[in-house]
């Protein structure tokens, strides 16, 4: 049976010639002058391959291609668009619409109809589909009106992807950025309670979700159900104990009489990019409700990624600039940052805290015996110990060389010396083992507290300093503390 080619071209010696062309060449040929009447021809005549002009009146090429992909009746009969049209814009404009190839209206006919059974080859349609296409023949609506539904679809598509990437303009300003998301999904998306969760490169920061509950006052235990099912879903991809809740949009007012049970819809969606998680988002609602269904779900699972992304990339390029790319411990610019940050909040807040100050005893002795290799498997492995012998509270830095410090808020000294004594022991007691090379190493520390002695942050640390002195002259290996 010879392939079926649907032509549609509004320029009559156009149309014969190619006809005329394609016929001899074994095709059977039904022809369309314009875009309108190529629509209704393609359920009644049920092609195997369309080919079409791009500049017609009332409905053109492109827009005849984008009607006929558009609909999962037709979007596999392949659609060759002809031009004499050369701009590299159009053939954009033509691949967008959906067209197989984007031929130049001089090409010879031999080449065109080498064109059309290589693609025929490519994309070959079966009987059975072209049945399903002819049976569509009566039940379909004009193709004006297919066309206007189309053109409304991707203007709602554009302007619903702009109101999202309008967001990024508060990258910067994470609480801004929450409630005007919530503004924006609240428009569009039917829910109850809603949470939004940024992910951080940050293994020590906390992990807020934010909850929208338009306004309703919810009981505290029905949002930390809420919190806690998310949390459950994100530790699929990645610990998050250090949790907690953060209510954005919720006015004073009596509190709703029901329960987590009383929910009967919820999405939970992981927004995961490169195998990282970077954030999250919920809806939950008394309704029954089918959230994947929702018309717009994937372009906004698109847009929040693309946001959530942009948030994480931004939030991994502060946190990398404080950070030691050896150990992964804190630099020595955000600790004298961080330093006198504390200092000043326990002077408006009064409330203790405690700095030690840790140095790897005969570290040159390692370096020189060993290698620089080994001395920085050395220095990670220490902050490494360090990492698990402290609470996600306490700061960590690498204040330079092998000198290693930590400060520990709404602790006194006494309570400081338990977890800086046991991390004495755990780096004594650790077989240090790289390339087949073993060694036992020691630390020496000093630790200290914001008395009230001390005028500065910087009288403070100079007390840890001479405190881990005194660790040194008195035989290394130990903790020493500053005496008022």
């Amino acid at each position: 049976m010879a392939p079926k080619i649907l032509l549609v071209e509004d320029s009559d010696t156009q149309l014969k010639f190619l006809k005329e062309g394609l016929v001899e060449n074994g095709f059977e040929v039904e022809t369309a002058s314009n875009g309108a009447e190529g629509y209704k021809k393609l359920f009644e005549f049920a092609p195997d391959i369309v080919i079409s002009d791009i500049m017609m009146p009332v409905i053109d090429g492109y827009q005849l291609c984008r009607m006929i992909k558009n609909k999962e009746e037709t979007k596999k009969i392949p659609v060759i668009l002809l031009t004499v049209l050369d701009k590299k814009i159009d053939s954009f404009w033509g691949k967008k619409a959906g067209a197989q190839l984007f031929l130049s209206k001089s090409i010879d006919i031999k080449e065109l109809v080498s064109s059309i059974n290589a693609t025929l080859r490519r994309y070959p349609i079966t009987d059975e589909y072209k049945n399903s296409v002819a049976q569509k023949a009566n039940k379909e609506n004009s193709a004006q009106s297919q066309l206007n539904t189309i053109l409304n679809d991707l203007l709602l598509k554009s302007v619903f992807s702009n109101e999202f990437r309008n967001l990024s303009d508060f990258l910067n300003y994470e609480r801004i950025l929450v409630e005007k998301l919530f503004s924006l999904l609240s428009s569009f998306v039917e829910y109850g309670i809603s949470g939004v969760f940024f992910a951080s490169p940050d293994n020590l920061s906390e992990n807020i979700l934010y909850i929208d509950t338009l306004g309703r006052n919810l009981s505290k235990n029905l949002l930390s159900d809420i919190q806690y099912d998310f949390f459950k879903k994100m530790d699929e991809f990645k610990s998050h104990n250090d949790t907690k809740f953060e209510v954005v949009r919720m006015l004073v007012g009596k509190e709703a009489d029901y329960k987590f049970s009383d929910l009967k819809s919820k999405i939970i969606i992981p927004l995961v990019f490169d195998k990282k998680l970077i954030g999250g988002i919920c809806f939950y609602s008394k309704l029954d409700i089918d959230y994947a269904s929702f018309g717009y779900f994937d372009i906004m699972i698109s847009e929040l990624l693309t946001i959530f992304k942009m948030k994480y990339q931004y939030t991994e390029k502060e946190f990398m600039s404080v950070l030691d790319g050896l150990t992964g411990l804190y630099n020595r610019r955000q600790f004298e940052i961080s330093l006198e940050q504390e200092y000043n909040r326990t002077k408006r807040h009064p409330s203790d805290f405690s700095l030690a100050i840790l140095d790897i005893d005969f570290f040159k002795k390692v370096n020189d015996t060993y290698g620089h290799q080994y001395g920085d498997y050395v220095l990670k492995t220490v902050a490494d110990i360090m990492k698990k012998s402290f609470r996600k509270t306490d700061l960590l830095y690498r204040y330079g060389g092998e000198e290693l410090i930590m400060i520990m808020p709404e602790t006194n000294i006494e309570g400081a010396v338990i977890p800086v004594q046991r991390l004495r022991r755990s780096i004594e007691e650790y077989d240090f083992d790289y390339n087949g090379v073993k060694t036992k190493v020691t630390a020496s520390i000093g630790l200290t507290m914001n008395y009230q002695e001390f005028n500065s942050h910087t009288e403070m640390l100079k007390s840890a300093d001479e405190a881990l002195y005194k660790a040194k002259e008195q035989g290394r290996n130990r903790v020493i503390l500053h005496e008022q």
